[in-house]
């Protein structure tokens, strides 16, 4: 659902791997971001958008906004996590438009963007949904990434 000025996404939740409090069942808003890059309202509106040029028909009874596909067809069952770098593939390969991405790469990869432009790590935690700098540093490899691009470099 969106926000009545649509300022935003509000989101229903079933428990799953990320969700851990301990809760069955969330809801939760999330906001506009000014920097359309990392604003994830942005990227579902854009994700709509596609499927609709692509004649996936999202929401609605018995449907769901990220729909499964196999062997060409969107399926009606729930989407698993084991499906997902599995179906973004697909859909980036049928866009003309896959890389190599995977779900994870395109989240850490978002995160180093942002932090290597400028933003705290603070800022990026809560763009990424990361609770601790801990996690966000073990994710994101930011030194990995570095060292990739700079030869003979060294962690410090």
């Amino acid at each position: 659902m969106r926000f009545p000025d649509d300022r935003g996404l509000l989101f229903n939740y079933v428990f799953g791997k990320t969700l851990r409090n301990g809760t069955n069942y969330t809801t939760f808003g999330v906001l506009r971001y000014e920097d359309a890059v990392m604003c994830p309202v942005t990227a579902v509106d854009e994700y709509v958008q596609g499927a609709a040029r692509l004649g996936v028909e999202l929401g609605g009874h018995g449907r769901y906004l990220f729909p499964p596909c196999r062997d060409g067809r969107v399926s009606a069952r729930p989407l698993k996590s084991a499906q997902l770098n599995g179906d973004l593939r697909y859909w980036l390969t049928r866009c003309h438009i896959f890389g190599g991405e995977t779900m994870h790469g395109m989240r850490s990869g978002g995160s180093i963007e942002k932090s290597l432009s400028g933003e705290s790590l603070h800022s990026v935690m809560q763009l990424a949904y990361w609770k601790s700098p801990k996690m966000a540093k073990y994710y994101m490899k930011e030194w990995q990434v570095l060292c990739a691009s700079v030869a003979g470099a060294e962690p410090p």
